[in-house]
């Protein structure tokens, strides 16, 4: 056999079609009836953000200070804030705003963590050493306290907010394909490709990285709620989004000093809040048990 026969035998995929993999791993997914609801329910969110400007019965910002702290009525159906603004209207687009935060600081950590992670432990040796000790440096100081410094010293301008979030997803993220490129460089078809010639661009992107996906997707859908609700923090001590665009932590912190005059203020803000976090960590645990059902830790 020649080498370019060879080359393309381990190129060529005798395995179904990409397609019916996935709709038979879907389908096998969606077979856990807790799966089902994390699913729909996280669908669900992402509907209500997507078509907040269309469901949201008044502007976000319009006030009306005549009808302030007005309780749920048909007319505001999770009632009014101080200044008179429709709550489920805020709670919709802080919905929008959290989640696209989210979505933007997940990519941000995911493109460069899988990067940086499957170079250094690609490469290993001094590359490696250095990359994880710059990594380990990051992954000891809390993650909250990175995220107030930078946000406290770069502004608490929602690009700044996302690089803040991001840098510890980087961390988590390389530390995850780091190892999970570790084993699978070891195996023998790498060691197949690099016989027939191959480059190491070629095999790390084309042949390693792909069967270290799973741990990869595991975390993203893990970090997308804990990245809310860091966000949510970050906007409850006053250094996330900032008025008067809508944010769940701004929301909250607002009402905290009326809960029981006005528990609405922080009740409806804080309960998404809480369907959020719980739709993706049951989202996260059914996605690790389905693609690793040995439950080994991904974090």
């Amino acid at each position: 056999m020649t080498i370019s026969s060879t080359a393309a035998a381990v190129d060529q995929s005798t395995s179904p079609s990409l397609r019916s993999r996935f709709a038979k791993n879907f389908a096998r997914f969606l077979s856990s009836p807790l799966n089902c609801f994390s699913l729909g329910l996280t669908t669900l969110l992402f509907l209500l953000a997507l078509l907040a400007p269309v469901i949201a019965p008044y502007p976000y910002e319009q006030i009306n200070p005549a009808n302030s702290l007005s309780p749920p009525t048909w007319e505001h159906i999770m009632g009014t804030d101080q200044v008179g603004r429709d709550i489920f209207s805020r709670v919709l687009y802080g919905a929008r705003i959290s989640l696209s935060m989210a979505v933007m600081t997940i990519f941000v950590g995911l493109a460069s963590g899988v990067f940086v992670g499957a170079v250094s432990g690609y490469l290993g040796g001094v590359a490696d050493e250095v990359i994880m000790r710059v990594v380990e440096i990051f992954m000891s100081i809390p993650g909250i306290i990175l995220a107030l410094a930078l946000v406290a010293v770069l502004g608490p301008s929602p690009l700044f907010i996302v690089l803040a979030l991001s840098i510890r997803r980087i961390t988590q993220f390389a530390r995850v394909t780091r190892g999970a490129v570790l084993g699978v460089k070891a195996l023998d078809y790498v060691a197949a490709c690099r016989v027939i010639g191959m480059s190491n661009v070629r095999i790390l992107f084309f042949h390693v990285l792909p069967n270290c996906i799973g741990p990869i997707i595991v975390l993203a859908t893990v970090l997308m709620g804990n990245v809310i609700l860091l966000e949510s923090t970050l906007s409850f001590l006053g250094l996330g989004i900032q008025e008067p665009t809508p944010s769940w932590g701004t929301m909250i912190a607002a009402g905290n000093e009326l809960l029981t005059f006005a528990p609405w203020l922080s009740l409806f803000p804080g309960g998404f809040l809480f369907l959020t976090m719980l739709a993706f960590n049951l989202l996260g645990d059914g996605v690790r048990d389905h693609l690793d059902p040995r439950g080994a830790s991904v974090i």
